[in-house]
């Protein structure tokens, strides 16, 4: 764990290191996963530590967190602990970004066994955000159906995603892995 200020490394410890009895656990088979159609006005690519500034700024708005200089620096330093490793080691091409007319608006951040887990060798999606105004038009969808085919081409099996039961979108997650295993086989 890179030292930061003393604030923000309690901050980081806290979030890597959260109580699980506050968090629910969703699996969803990868094949079910790569047939659900989400938003097709969103390009979907491959985030990169470029990306980082226009990540933490997502991030705020994601979250309902006033921007401000030191809510800035802290979500910045967050996202760039994920490119790290320290949630969780990354995949190729595991942190995924949606932009509509170069606007970065929505973003899954995938990771092979997280500090607070029993490793699993399972790719675990630790956060998927997207921004308030972009909200219920299948981006998230979209997000981890992609996610899903990387999933599949990495050679995993299911896709695991733990959110905290504070997540007021938790009813909209469940409802994505749900539509997949409802989903219709090719």
């Amino acid at each position: 764990l890179r030292r930061t200020t003393s604030h923000r490394t309690s901050r980081v410890q806290q979030i890597t290191y959260s109580v699980l009895m506050d968090r629910h656990s969703l699996q969803a088979q990868i094949d079910a996963l790569t047939r659900l159609h989400g938003a097709t006005e969103c390009e979907i690519g491959v985030l990169t530590r470029f990306d980082i500034p226009e990540l933490a700024e997502l991030s705020l708005a994601a979250y309902g967190i006033r921007p401000s200089i030191e809510a800035n620096s802290e979500a910045t330093d967050e996202m760039r602990l994920c490119f790290d490793g320290v949630f969780g080691t990354p995949l190729e091409g595991s942190f995924l970004g949606g932009w509509i007319e170069g606007e970065l608006i929505a973003a899954i951040i995938v990771v092979v066994d997280p500090p607070v887990e029993e490793p699993s060798g399972l790719p675990q999606v630790i956060d998927l955000m997207v921004h308030p105004k972009f909200r219920g038009r299948g981006i998230a969808t979209a997000l981890v159906a992609e996610c899903a085919r990387r999933c599949k081409d990495w050679g995993a099996s299911s896709l695991i995603v733990r959110i905290d039961e504070a997540n007021v979108h938790l009813p909209q997650i469940y409802d994505i892995f749900q539509e997949s295993e409802n989903s219709p086989t090719s």
